[in-house]
């Protein structure tokens, strides 16, 4: 999808794009030339952003677990140039064992964390479709594939947009369309920090966390979003529907987890 005629702007929509690896992404798409229209509820955050990269970040405020943001976004983009490139990567900490879960709270963190990103892929296929292609980014975990403690729902959508992104590599890469996942690990954005606050020193908190990979340290946004610019770009023209795992090795190996203590 690099070979859009210069005539036209290619244009990335992306979720979650106010802070951590959503700008981090918005940052080197804008880096290759495209313009983004940068999805977020911090539109605050988002006009800083967009100062910041010179009005090439387009902001729209919308909460993804609504269909109609994805709408938006779409005309948004058409509005710029071209749809060429559609990522994924809004999420929210969702924390809760199975015995701890309520049915609004499952409920509330699966129509962000999974039907939020396939609300995304559904208005991006159809938008690709008439533009004869294109490539989509889903921000997967590697909770999609190794279980932490406490985060049923968490897992569970973060699993689910593997097969999101296998199912759209099927059905519409004889059309143009690829759709790949991208499996962070542990990264350093605000939303790791802020799930660490409370702890009596923060740095220390994200050094233990740190432990999980053989790198002995975290992520950080700017790596992701190499990762996502491979997989978005003709870098990689002949992959989709794959899964690719950005975590310093750690489910390379497996580690003991505390048990979790359930008072009877």
């Amino acid at each position: 999808m690099d070979d859009i005629p210069q005539t036209q702007e290619r244009v990335a929509v992306v979720t979650g794009a106010a802070m951590g690896i959503g700008l981090a992404i918005s940052k080197r798409l804008v880096k290759e030339g495209i313009v983004v229209v940068g999805v977020d509820v911090n539109h605050a955050r988002l006009v800083e952003a967009s100062s910041e990269l010179n009005g090439r970040l387009v902001p729209l405020e919308g909460d993804i677990s609504d269909w109609s943001t994805h709408l938006h976004a779409a005309d948004a983009a058409q509005a710029e140039g071209r749809l060429a490139y559609w990522v994924n990567n809004a999420g929210i900490d969702a924390v809760g064992g199975a015995h701890e879960v309520t049915e609004a709270s499952l409920v509330d963190a699966l129509k962000v964390l999974q039907l939020g990103p396939m609300f995304g892929c559904a208005i991006a296929v159809r938008q690709m479709l008439a533009n004869g292609g294109g490539s989509i980014v889903n921000v997967s975990s590697i909770q999609g594939v190794a279980a932490f403690p406490r985060y049923f729902a968490y897992q569970a959508a973060k699993a689910a947009l593997t097969m999101v992104s296998k199912g759209i590599a099927a059905d519409y890469g004889h059309l143009g369309i690829r759709c790949n996942a991208l499996l962070p690990g542990l990264v350093d954005t605000p939303m790791t920090r802020a799930t660490l606050v409370g702890t009596d020193d923060l740095e220390a908190a994200l050094r233990e966390e740190s432990r999980l990979s053989p790198m002995e340290r975290p992520g950080t946004p700017e790596e992701i979003a190499n990762a996502a610019w491979f997989l978005l770009s003709s870098e990689s023209s002949y992959v989709t529907g794959a899964s690719l795992v950005v975590d310093g090795g750690a489910t390379t190996r497996c580690l003991p987890h505390e048990r979790i203590e359930i008072q009877r």
